[in-house]
């Protein structure tokens, strides 16, 4: 009896270690807020210049909102200080400078301690070389951040998705979305969608829009700023009579292009207002090609919230226009 329970126990350990052998489904989930980073820099870096360059790093102003906000808020403690209670953190920078590094490097992790986490490492022999090396890779470390955000927000998304909006653009205009619990759809039209989330203080609206394809010009932020003004005022009205949603022509246009899984695509960011009426906030587009259907498909994120903080809602719809996706 002895033996079977020695080969049952032997059994069950292995078949738990093959289970464990993947670390990351038995981690906790991240903690603090949205937006938030958690720098792990003794005193010393902190008072000189690369603790200045971070911190500046992360408090620039966020891109095309009403009132200025940070991108990011930053959290300082000193390694002595890092912790179980911290590592659990959601975006952590640890710099370690010592002139035994023979360069410097930015080694990125994920999921060290929690999941989904993201983990950047500054390693460095001095401050003038290393401050040097930051400033090179500053936007790739802002990019690294901002990706982490939005992906945990597009994650949990999915799995809260709001029931019957997929499948009506999936049937209706060969679309696909992730739109959470909480919305819903407005205008359902040929061409333009209209899907918002109402509350009290704030609303979040997502429109999605398409046209046929004509010329290359159609991708420049002139073509898509008239375009998406055409259609904001047959189908976004206000609250007044003869009030509707335009883009607001007094702020320039924050233009970005880029590939991503051999598709092209153009961001815009910018501030609506209505006209014939005082209301307003920040928006941000995602442009692509349909080339199957020779249409071009722009999925526009706004938000309205006159008495709150926007950064962190213009990144929730920012994680909701991502998901868009062309179906076959």
């Amino acid at each position: 009896m002895k033996r079977i329970s020695f080969f049952i126990a032997i059994s069950i350990l292995l078949a738990f270690a093959g289970c464990t052998g993947d670390k990351q489904p038995f981690l906790p989930k991240v903690t603090g807020k949205p937006g938030e980073v958690l720098l792990v820099v003794d005193q010393f870096i902190w008072e000189s210049e690369i603790g200045k360059f971070l911190n500046n790093l992360l408090t620039q102003p966020f891109e095309a909102i009403p009132q200025e906000e940070p991108i990011y808020d930053p959290i300082r403690i000193s390694s002595s200080g890092f912790n179980n209670i911290f590592k659990s953190h959601r975006n952590i920078i640890l710099a370690k400078i010592s002139s035994r590094n023979k360069k410097p490097r930015i080694i990125v992790q994920r999921d060290i301690w929690a999941k989904p986490q993201l983990v950047i490492n500054i390693i460095g022999p001095n401050d003038s070389t290393t401050l040097e090396y930051l400033e090179e890779n500053q936007d790739k470390m802002i990019s690294l951040l901002n990706q982490a955000e939005i992906s945990r927000t597009i994650e949990n998304y999915k799995k809260n998705r709001a029931k019957g909006i997929d499948e009506k653009l999936k049937v209706k205009h060969h679309l696909s979305i992730s739109v959470p619990m909480g919305y819903q759809m407005d205008v359902d039209s040929p061409g333009f969608i209209w899907i918002s989330h109402e509350l009290s203080d704030l609303t979040q609206g997502i429109l999605i829009y398409y046209y046929d394809y004509k010329d290359p010009d159609t991708f420049t932020p002139e073509y898509l700023v008239k375009k998406r003004n055409e259609l904001t005022r047959k189908f976004v009205p206000g609250p007044v009579d003869g009030s509707y949603m335009k883009t607001e022509g007094l702020y320039p246009v924050v233009f970005k292009e880029y590939n991503q899984e051999d598709k092209y695509f153009i961001e815009l960011r910018g501030l609506w207002k209505l006209e014939k009426a005082f209301m307003g906030g920040p928006y941000v587009s995602l442009t692509t090609l349909d080339e199957q259907r020779n249409r071009v498909v722009t999925a526009d994120g706004f938000v309205y919230a006159p008495s709150l903080d926007k950064r962190n809602y213009v990144r929730e719809i920012e994680a909701i226009i991502h998901t868009l996706s062309i179906t076959e």
